[in-house]
């Protein structure tokens, strides 16, 4: 009930936020080029509460998932009556840069979030920026069956070069069931090795089954417990375990959550020196695995933060980077190559904002507002009727053809909008609705 209860504040307060920003910069352009504005809404449907100022009522609205700004003749079906006040009367150059300043307040608000970030740093998995050297490889997974081997250096993408880890990963995260070409440097050679991501339970998303080099490191050890009791020390490394070769950490964290209660023999690397120990790992009473000792927390996450002058242009990489993948996202998506089972609705955005909220990190929440801003910029600059990018084009259209379309054409392609709109709507809230609900409940769904 408090994981529900936060969500749905760190939903109302993150879209809130970037719903206010967008219709701001509507508001802002429509009053500049003295477009009369009747109604600045947070949320659709019903008046919740507000206030009057001017001309305008400005109001928070039942449904919390948008806003809008209503201008004063702004629908074509309105009379018009030639005021210097309604929107419509504006020439077509105001009209778009009215249009405009929504979705670009978005990426502004995104990029202002993101400098801020790397300003108070940001925790990120310890590999992000490192070359993509294959530590591990795991059994039967798509790496595997590839041919992918630990100790393999991925260099390139389908062609393109490879910077990091970061960017592998989500190379792989939108490629399930898609042939991906890789460059891979073996022992000096330099091989192409087609792998096709297998897809994620559940998530519609790629997994391959490789992952970074992690040495098998004893992190802090508890002062008197099992780990100490049986000669481990901090910094300690295991090379074998029951006389098996280990190279990975998941190697070892596999060892002692699958055989509880059995002795396991290992064989460590202390400063130059190899040394035996043996520890058996205990299960509580409410099931908890104790073995007295941590990892070690840099091999896991690292702090990325920089100066103000190198966060603003670290913010602008960030903010391309995040562009062009969503790009190649709703190409696929478009194209049938990427399920429909990646996208997420209100419901798991919440799940996300409430986590975001929890860790008690500003800079996890502001990371996850840029991430969400960004979308929300471009994905209204589609041209899609009903969106921003709809009316944009209708307008760029009208303007090659030298006229305006019918009242009956602009209704019909409204409608049009609408429909497509709410069909999205109904589809990424049923698949929200899967993702918290066991899978055969819904093996019926054509998605």
């Amino acid at each position: 009930m408090f994981d529900i209860a936060t969500n749905t504040l760190a939903l109302i307060f993150v879209l809130g936020v970037l719903v206010f920003v967008h219709e701001l910069g509507h508001f802002m352009f429509a009053k500049a080029f003295g477009v009369g504005v009747e109604v600045f809404s947070l949320g659709f449907g019903k008046r919740l509460f507000g206030f009057r100022r001017g001309d305008t009522d400005y109001i928070v609205s039942v449904l919390p998932l948008g806003g809008y700004v209503k201008m004063v003749g702004e629908n074509p079906d309105e009379e018009l009556h030639g005021s210097d006040l309604e929107y419509l009367g504006k020439p077509k150059w105001q009209r778009l840069i009215i249009l405009l300043a929504g979705p670009a307040m978005n990426v502004i608000l995104a990029f202002v979030l993101t400098v801020g970030v790397y300003q108070l740093g940001i925790r990120v998995q310890a590999d992000a920026d490192d070359p993509v050297q294959i530590g591990i490889v795991e059994p039967d997974s798509a790496a595997e069956r590839a041919g992918l081997q630990r100790g393999d250096r991925v260099v390139t993408v389908d062609g393109k070069p490879l910077e990091d880890w970061e960017e592998f990963r989500i190379s792989i995260l939108i490629s399930a069931n898609e042939p991906l070409q890789l460059g891979i440097v073996r022992d000096g050679r330099e091989l192409n090795i087609e792998v096709t991501p297998d897809v994620a339970e559940g998530q519609g998303s790629g997994i391959l089954g490789v992952y970074s080099p992690v040495p098998p490191q004893i992190g802090p050890v508890e002062e008197g417990g099992l780990a100490e009791a049986a000669g481990l020390r901090e910094g300690d490394v295991v090379t074998a375990i029951n006389g098996e070769a280990v190279y990975h950490w998941n190697h070892l964290a596999s060892a002692l959550t699958d055989t509880p209660g059995a002795p396991l023999a290992l064989t460590l690397s202390r400063g130059g020196q190899i040394v035996q120990a043996t520890l058996t790992p205990v299960v509580t009473d409410d099931g908890l695995l104790q073995i007295g000792f941590g990892r070690v927390a840099e091999h896991w996450l690292k702090l990325r933060s920089y100066p103000l002058g190198e966060a603003v242009v670290q913010a602008g990489r960030e903010l391309k980077r995040q562009s062009l993948l969503l790009g190649q996202i709703l190409k696929r998506l478009f194209t049938g190559r990427m399920s429909v089972k990646t996208l997420s609705g209100p419901l798991e955005i919440a799940k996300f904002s409430g986590q975001a909220s929890r860790t008690g990190d500003p800079s996890v929440l502001m990371s996850f507002m840029a991430f969400i801003s960004l979308q929300l910029g471009i994905i209204n600059l589609l041209p899609i009727p009903v969106l921003d990018g709809g009316q944009i084009t209708l307008i760029l259209f009208e303007a090659a053809i030298r006229r305006d379309l019918s009242l009956q054409v602009k209704e019909r392609i409204m409608q049009v909008g609408v429909v497509m709109l709410v069909s999205l709507m109904v589809v990424v809230i049923t698949l929200d609705v899967t993702k918290l609900l066991p899978a055969s409940w819904f093996s019926w769904l054509p998605f």
